[in-house]
């Protein structure tokens, strides 16, 4: 069966007020880090996490997604992409979340979802299931952007190592 990838686009500056500092692609990328360290104040849907362990490029999390424990690998591109790997999901293989640009230029993020086998099939069972999944990401994303654009850049953390490239 064929990957099936559904991605959202925003960008991170657009209907930006003034209490809210405009972020270069810098800034986003501390975000991304912030929120791969601790999701919680990112994502409603995410209520704990736990960094169990770390690698070169990345590490590996546990966290409490709607009431449901989910294992995650963690992997790093810096200044451009994390990536989420959930071997343990039998409908998400993987969740992105990348420094991209609209088509006339402005910083944004995208966050892509890469279906495993079983969502796949999901999704050709039932029509509802890609209706329900863009509804879930897209409330996820306008949360992720809120927080962005309130938070102020993370400069000091367990991450600071991996920004370097930013």
């Amino acid at each position: 069966m064929s990957a099936v990838t559904i991605a959202w686009t925003v960008p991170v500056n657009s209907g930006a007020t003034p209490e809210y500092e405009q972020l270069d692609a810098r800034g986003l990328w501390r975000q991304l880090l912030a929120k791969a360290e601790n999701p919680v104040p990112y994502l409603p849907a995410i209520t704990e996490c736990t960094v169990l362990d770390r690698f070169s490029g990345g590490f590996t999390r546990s966290i409490v997604r709607d009431g449901r424990t989910v294992f995650q690998r963690v992997e790093v591109e810096p200044g451009e992409s994390v990536l989420y790997r959930q071997p343990g999901d039998p409908e998400i293989k993987a969740i992105g979340n990348r420094i991209d640009r609209t088509e006339d230029g402005a910083l944004a993020l995208t966050i892509s979802v890469e279906l495993a086998p079983a969502g796949i099939e999901r999704a050709v069972r039932e029509s509802r299931f890609l209706e329900a999944a863009d509804a879930y990401f897209t409330d996820a994303l306008r949360a992720v952007i809120d927080e962005i654009r309130a938070a102020r850049p993370v400069l000091d953390g367990p991450s600071a190592g991996l920004t370097n490239a930013a």
